[in-house]
Parts: C-alpha cells; structure tokens; sequence
C-alpha cells in the first residue's frame, strides 16, 4: 500500500502505540505451541469492525509468556491494516507541534499497561496530573483499547476504585475493550472485586491461552 493509506496506518498504530518489544507483533509472527493458543489465534483473526461496533471484547487469560499481549496487540494491528480507512488518529495536545503530522478521523484504538496507566493516574505534579487526565480520557473513550495485564497490580481500595471506573464506563457506553490477564476468574475477584469482574466477563468473550512459557524457550 502507497499514498495516503501507508501514511494513515502508520499514525494509527503510533496512536495505538504498544510497547516497543511487541511494536512489531502480527498474527503472522505468532507461532503457537498449543492447541490452545491455536484457538486463541483463530479468534483473534475473526475479530472484525463488527465487534468493536457493537462494544464487543476478548479477554485472554493465561500463565505468563504465552503471547496474551502479542495476540492483543496483533488483533488491533490485523483491523487497521486491513480496513485503514475507517481508523483514526488524533494530535496529542501535549506533543510539540509536528506540521506534518495528521489527524484523521475514525475508530481509535489505544494500548494501556494497566500497572503503567495506574501509575500516571497517582496524584503528583499539576504536568503529570494533566498527561494522567488525558492518558484516562483516552482510556475511557477511544472505540477499542486493548488492557493490558490488569490484575497484576498491587489490589488496594484506590486501584479497584480507579479501574471499576474505567471498566464501568466502557461497559455502561459499550466501548470495546480487549483485556489480558495473567489471573483466572476467581483470582481477578479476590483482587478487584466480582462487581468489575462481572461486567469485564459480559464485554468480553474469555480466551484462554495456554502453553510454555515463549521468552525462556
């Protein structure tokens, strides 16, 4: 792809933007070891414009290092590459001005540690505070956004308050959402509360994805 269309994927998947371990994750380079992470994969390729439309999510769920995040970040990918011109992507107000950037209009999809986005969320400094807010409005109103390892914070009354906040809303305003966990379902409610859990398991369809751990094989 040429022209406008290279130009607009890449500012989509830089708003997106994942970590730079997996900036590069693709269904392609996935290689499942599993029957498993084979069904997981071929979910994940079914998961189209229509789902994110109608506030559809996954929630993959498994032991550390069995590509829950790769899967996450290469289902976003899939949906821009192949349909560019319906996702967009806006101008951070805090970025230094680029005259050739461009904003386009469409879906937004987000990426978010979830340890990393409570952090920001911590009170600090009023520039910190102002990032957090716009880090938070993001979160709670891009059309898809993939949440990344939510359960592995430290549970305390603020973290469970912060995330049913975020969680809630994207329920309440059927916002897509694709969540990775490393916790099962009792384990995500001993350490957020049934309350999140419950609408967490009505947006999104659970995934399990087991197999070996990838990064020590």
């Amino acid at each position: 792809m040429t022209g406008d269309g290279t130009k607009r994927i890449d500012a989509c998947l830089k708003y997106f933007s994942p970590p730079c371990r997996l900036n590069k994750a693709a269904f392609t380079n996935y290689k499942p070891k599993t029957k498993e992470q084979a069904e997981a994969l071929e979910i994940c390729k079914k998961y189209s414009i229509a789902d994110i439309e109608q506030g559809r999510g996954l929630f993959l769920f498994g032991t550390w290092g069995t590509g829950k995040t790769h899967l996450g970040i290469a289902t976003v990918r899939n949906l821009i590459e192949l349909n560019p011109e319906l996702f967009g992507a806006r101008e951070n107000e805090l970025d230094i001005y680029d005259p050739d950037r461009l904003n386009y209009y469409g879906l937004y999809c987000s990426f978010f540690s979830t340890v990393d986005l409570l952090d920001a969320l911590r009170p600090g400094s009023e520039a910190k505070q102002q990032k957090a807010e716009q880090l938070f409005h993001r979160a709670k109103t891009d059309h898809l956004i993939v949440l990344d390892d939510i359960g592995a914070e430290k549970p305390t009354v603020w973290v469970e308050d912060r995330l049913f906040t975020l969680v809630d809303l994207r329920y309440r305003t059927e916002r897509a959402t694709i969540f990775t966990s490393n916790c099962t379902e009792e384990e995500l409610n001993n350490r957020l509360g049934g309350r999140l859990v419950s609408r967490i398991f009505e947006m999104a369809e659970p995934v399990q994805v087991t197999g070996p751990d990838h990064r020590r094989s």
